[in-house]
């Protein structure tokens, strides 16, 4: 991955870990003595995992209006320490993808959600990145399509211009938002297939109710995410400030596919 040795150390522990990432503070954190936001003014505030905590949504996929199920998203999330004692969120995703399965692993700081690093296994390709506040820096690999090919590992580096959300969380980031009537924000997220930054428009389009499969009645913000090729609508529920349900249009694969939350909530 590249590891520069002023960002990371890895002592002998670590091995322990699933994915071994210790993160020191920036220099003018440290001056400050507190973590910066992401984008100057809002501030998020998002949940503490109780130890290892596990989240299932159910998958459908509709297409020409017709639902058919898709398997399920399953995330886990938990804190890691970091040097100076710095709280890391550790979020796994694991999801049907391209007749095989995704597993995203995103690292960002706790209190910020300010994006880290990054992992991505497809089957396709893998991916490695690591954020720091000017760039994003990694590696791709093209997995070869026959037994007689050879990977390709292509280095990346990527030009951010200040500090990133991971576009692998965006609905925790958008759950962690001051949410209320009329909020709308640009929020900047790391996509790797669109040059790195990509700045996206959030907006509170309403407060309703809802009826949910397992979870029942329930009051939400429903967000709109300006995703580009995929705009996103989300269902945040309004007392206990997590997604309920995500779902992404693809207008040019003519399908839109949604994520509603099966895992009881606590609270």
């Amino acid at each position: 991955m590249g590891v520069r040795a002023r960002r990371f150390v890895r002592p002998a522990s670590c091995l322990a870990l699933p994915l071994c990432v210790f993160v020191a503070l920036s220099e003018r954190g440290r001056a400050q003595g507190k973590e910066l936001s992401v984008v100057p003014g809002i501030i998020v505030h998002a949940g503490r995992p109780r130890g290892v905590d596990t989240v299932v949504y159910k998958r459908l996929v509709t297409r020409a209006g017709i639902d058919s199920m898709a398997g399920t998203r399953t995330v886990v999330s938990r804190v890691m320490e970091g040097v100076d004692r710095q709280q890391l969120l550790e979020v796994e995703q694991r999801f049907p993808a391209g007749g095989g399965e995704i597993v995203d692993t995103a690292v960002a700081e706790l209190r910020t959600l300010r994006a880290v690093a990054h992992r991505s296994h497809q089957p396709t390709k893998t991916m490695r990145f690591e954020f720091d506040g000017s760039g994003a820096e990694g590696t791709v690999v093209e997995i070869a399509a026959h037994d007689d090919s050879a990977a390709r590992e292509q280095p990346v580096h990527q030009s951010l211009g200040g500090p990133i959300f991971d576009s692998n969380i965006i609905d925790l980031v958008v759950a962690s938002l001051p949410l209320e009537r009329g909020f709308s924000a640009e929020l900047p997220f790391f996509i790797y297939e669109r040059g790195g930054r990509v700045e996206m428009p959030v907006a509170v389009r309403e407060r309703t109710s809802v009826d949910l499969s397992r979870l029942g009645h329930r009051d939400v913000w429903i967000v709109t995410v300006g995703i580009p090729g995929a705009p996103a609508t989300m269902w945040v529920d309004a007392k206990t400030h997590v997604a309920l349900r995500v779902r992404y249009d693809i207008a040019a694969r003519g399908v839109s596919f949604t994520d509603e939350r099966i895992t009881p909530l606590r609270g």
